[in-house]
């Protein structure tokens, strides 16, 4: 039986003097509240009203148990008010820096769609790792090697000027006039925050050096900030995504010879955060930052309907 819905009636009754009039102000039909009390009157082992023609009177029994009632009934009220709330808060995110503004929205917005209000906190890789471990949000887009993410982000080399080539990685090798062999590449192709992370700067860095490149020809800055200036203003190229690059103002080309991604993986605090987030805004999410499935089986425990 529904207890706190009977005891609803019984205070109700104490304080209307009526099973019809309980029933009016619970709006419910007269024998649905006659019904509720007799299962409770069952289920506490005692009558709790004396009937009469015209009048519901309560018994001793049940004025001792009134108080009680009214404790219970005010706490399923604040109950249900605490689940509302609970259910419209947000559900913080953490994202990579680079995702744009309209596409965050979008992601919003087909959340909203499916019951779901988040709450997006931009960060680079390390940090959003320290969010995680912290708790400091619900859920995180957390930067693995392609091979272990959920979806994956083309990388290439985005600049000022507009080619139509792929970039090998060797023609950013300066000749005896100081000058790159790719005319279009500049003098060094810089690591923006999103890719400081050892399955992307790592493997970037081992290539350029077994094709001759300088140290200083791939520097790591600290933010897209820095680095989008030097591009602007010294003609380098950035290492970005496509998407990215569009985001940007700049051009985009692929590598040749060097097959370079970022991998993205969903984690949170809660599986159950992870499944309903993935499933309800996971395509949008994944566009937001330029990315598509990787291509790896999933687990058992990351498969949801799409």
């Amino acid at each position: 039986m529904d207890v706190i819905a009977a005891c609803r009636v019984l205070v109700e009754v104490g304080e209307r003097g009526s099973v019809t009039g309980a029933a009016a102000s619970l709006r419910v039909a007269q024998s649905v509240a006659s019904r509720r009390i007799l299962a409770l009157e069952r289920h506490l082992g005692g009558a709790l009203l004396e009937r009469t023609a015209r009048s519901a009177v309560l018994t001793p029994f049940a004025r001792d148990l009134l108080p009680s009632a009214r404790r219970l009934v005010r706490l399923a009220d604040e109950l249900e008010l605490d689940a509302e709330r609970a259910r419209l808060r947000p559900v913080t995110v953490a994202v990579p820096m680079g995702c744009a503004t309209r596409d965050l929205a979008v992601v919003d917005a087909a959340g909203r769609a499916a019951g779901i209000r988040l709450d997006f906190v931009a960060a680079p890789p390390a940090r959003r790792a320290e969010l995680a471990a912290a708790n400091g949000v619900r859920v995180t887009v957390a930067s693995v090697p392609p091979a272990d993410g959920v979806w994956a982000a083309e990388l290439g080399a985005a600049g000022r000027r507009a080619t139509g080539a792929t970039l090998r990685i060797g023609s950013l090798r300066r000749g005896r006039t100081g000058r790159a062999r790719d005319g279009d590449a500049g003098a060094r192709l810089r690591i923006g925050p999103e890719d400081d992370v050892p399955h992307v700067r790592d493997v970037l860095q081992r290539a350029g050096y077994a094709a001759g490149l300088l140290p200083g020809q791939l520097p790591v800055d600290d933010s897209t900030t820095a680095a989008l200036a030097a591009v602007l203003a010294d003609g380098d190229l950035l290492l970005c995504s496509e998407a990215e690059a569009s985001e940007l103002g700049l051009h985009w080309r692929p590598f040749t010879g060097l097959d370079l991604a970022r991998g993205y993986t969903v984690t949170g605090q809660s599986e159950h955060d992870v499944a309903a987030v993935r499933s309800a805004v996971g395509d949008e999410l994944a566009a937001a930052f330029g990315a598509h499935p990787s291509g790896r089986p999933l687990a058992d425990d990351e498969v949801h309907d799409e």
